[in-house]
């Protein structure tokens, strides 16, 4: 499950296409930066105004990985 931040609220989908798109439609609504995480918390992508603003995936494996 993909999770869509918005400040404290947190929304899950089941797609990470389906978190894109809600990301995008509600950083444009909100006017405010809008976060898409994916389950393992590695990949995060934040939206602002319907465009991705910034996005991030950590490569290295955590202590749980190993």
């Amino acid at each position: 499950m993909y999770q869509l931040q918005n400040g404290t609220d947190i929304t899950e989908f089941a797609t990470r296409l389906e978190a894109i798109t809600a990301a995008k439609a509600l950083s444009v609504e909100l006017k405010q930066i809008v976060y898409v995480v994916d389950p393992q918390q590695r990949e995060r992508m934040a939206y602002q105004g319907g465009e991705l603003e910034s996005y991030t995936y950590e490569t290295r494996a955590g202590k749980m990985d190993r």
